[in-house]
């Protein structure tokens, strides 16, 4: 078994879920090289592991993220060669969660910044903490973004408030985050990551070939063509039309009762 430093990975194979917690707290979860060779692995890890159907992406202590860890980058040698190593490493990190056949969600308990933000974009659900705060601030140092933030963040936001962000560095608090469509959900609780847990659990419930070959629909939706497009809905459907967890979801139908989904 893997032992970590910079996450802490919590498998829960009854429930079919997996939980990483960014666990550099005194740093404010600050993503540096350790840290994200640890994510890669734990993302393998739940990636092959068949039992699990959703993942929760977490922080320990006050913040979810910060973004990258500005005292390495005050301390390297040569910057532009640690920042492409770190970024080659990020964009991996990103890759591997965004391929994943399962859904994902960042569980947002505090600080999202730069890097954080965007693994949280990154993620298929994103749930807020009333305590949580939502930046960029790359170009607040002199850099331009990384970590998918210029992709998915005007997607979810609009490009004017995703411009305010990058730009001018605004700051979003987490009722601000909900109304601009920032968050999926906002949770006023001291049970916050209680919630979540419970979130993710109603999701790995859902159908896990269907779940996993809509995701890779709507990942592609932002590249194909129509045509193109339609011709990967009509393949997956067949395809899905084809399983075990269709016949139950039929006979779930018809009794009135929750189907039970194998992912068969």
């Amino acid at each position: 078994m893997t032992i970590f430093e910079s996450i802490e990975l919590e498998i829960d194979e009854s429930n079919n879920i997996a939980i990483v917690y960014f666990n550099r707290p005194n740093q404010f979860n600050a993503f540096n090289i350790k840290f994200i060779d640890e994510l890669i692995l734990a993302f393998n890890s739940i990636s092959n592991n068949n039992k699990i159907r959703c993942l929760i992406l977490t922080g320990k202590g006050k913040a979810f993220s910060a973004g990258g860890d500005v005292v390495e980058f005050r301390n390297a040698d040569k910057p532009d060669e640690f920042m492409a190593k770190l970024v080659n490493k990020l964009h991996k990190g990103i890759k591997i969660l965004k391929n994943m056949g399962i859904l994902s969600i960042a569980a947002i308990n505090g600080a999202c910044f730069g890097a954080g933000l965007g693994y949280a974009t990154a993620c298929d659900f994103r749930i807020s903490s009333e305590k949580a705060t939502f930046g960029c601030a790359f170009t607040k140092i002199g850099l331009s973004p990384d970590s998918s933030s210029t992709y998915y963040l005007p997607r979810l936001v609009g490009l004017s408030l995703a411009n305010e962000m990058l730009f001018l560095n605004r700051t979003l608090n987490a009722e601000e985050a909900l109304q601009f469509n920032l968050v999926n959900k906002l949770i006023n609780s001291e049970r916050f990551i209680e919630e979540v847990k419970e979130f993710a659990v109603n999701i790995s419930k859902g159908a896990p070939i269907a779940f996993s070959f809509t995701k890779s629909l709507l990942k592609d939706s932002f590249t194909d063509d129509l045509e193109t497009h339609l011709d990967k809905e009509a393949e997956k459907i067949v395809k899905t039309a084809g399983t075990d967890d269709f016949q139950e979801g039929l006979k779930g139908f018809f009794e009135k009762r929750t189907p039970d989904f194998k992912g068969k």
